[in-house]
């Protein structure tokens, strides 16, 4: 009895540490500090950051959080049980190649990695229940699926997976999405293209591509997170960015050539 109770203490232990460490996470995705956090809590810092360190919160303060954050509790614990898998964010070669040459396959993964349950998928596209056990088993032989009875799926890939460069997804799919993408007049609300030349020094170039970084970063935790939220209230978006040194080749042409 007593080894039961010790047990059953342990786990929740560990349940209180994994959603702490995805509260984190979002609150770092959010752009919210401990500061702002504190201030919002009517709470010292401190207070805030031993919250964190010591694992000591509890229920209703971490309800208060998430009240903060315009968060619910039960969809923080999916956050935490996601982000406690052990995945992977870069597919093998073998992988890529399975994926590339089956697009129906590949629609199939993209819409598991972002959070679609099976039912969903079937009922809104032309996939059949066939098909869609068919696909099932072919993604777990892959390894990037873990195919559980009533064809519950349990991710072994995070949701921001790295295409190698020139690889077969990169091969096949880079110059259609980035067509596809940039086909749009990107006048609407939640829509953003923005370009800005400019003559940066060595070390203002290594700002920008820090920031560029923890952006595209931020993003990615988002969209880690958010796949464990419901489908209603979450919208398929998509970040592209470009940067380099860049001379426009009309300035170029001008330039005197030298002796």
């Amino acid at each position: 009895m007593i080894r039961k109770w010790s047990t059953f203490q342990e786990g929740i232990m560990n349940q209180t540490l994994e959603m702490l460490e995805a509260l984190k996470k979002y609150l770092k995705a959010k752009g919210m500090t401990y500061r702002q956090l504190a201030a919002e809590l009517g709470l010292s810092e401190t207070s805030v950051k031993r919250m964190f360190s010591q694992q000591a919160v509890t229920l209703n303060r971490l309800e208060e959080v998430c009240k903060i954050l315009d968060l619910e509790l039960y969809d923080l614990a999916l956050m935490a049980r996601q982000q406690s898998r052990n995945t992977a964010n870069v597919l093998s070669l073998d992988q890529e190649k399975a994926l590339a040459d089956d697009p129906k396959l590949m629609a199939m993964f993209y819409f598991l990695i972002n959070g679609w349950s099976v039912e969903h998928i079937v009922s809104e596209y032309t996939i059949t229940e066939e098909e869609s056990t068919r696909m099932l088993v072919w993604l777990d032989r892959l390894g990037l699926i873990e195919l559980h009875p009533s064809n519950r799926v349990r991710l072994l890939v995070t949701k921001n997976i790295f295409w190698r460069k020139n690889g077969p997804l990169w091969t096949l799919y880079f110059k259609n999405i980035l067509d596809d993408f940039m086909n749009h007049s990107f006048e609407l609300p939640n829509d953003r293209l923005l370009f800005s030349p400019g003559v940066l020094s060595e070390a203002s170039l290594k700002t920008i591509l820090k920031k560029i970084d923890r952006l595209f970063r931020q993003f990615n935790d988002l969209a880690e997170m958010d796949a464990a939220l419901p489908l209603k209230g979450r919208y398929s978006a998509g970040l592209f960015i470009e940067f380099r040194p860049w001379v426009f080749s009309m300035l170029a042409d001008l330039r005197k050539q030298k002796p």
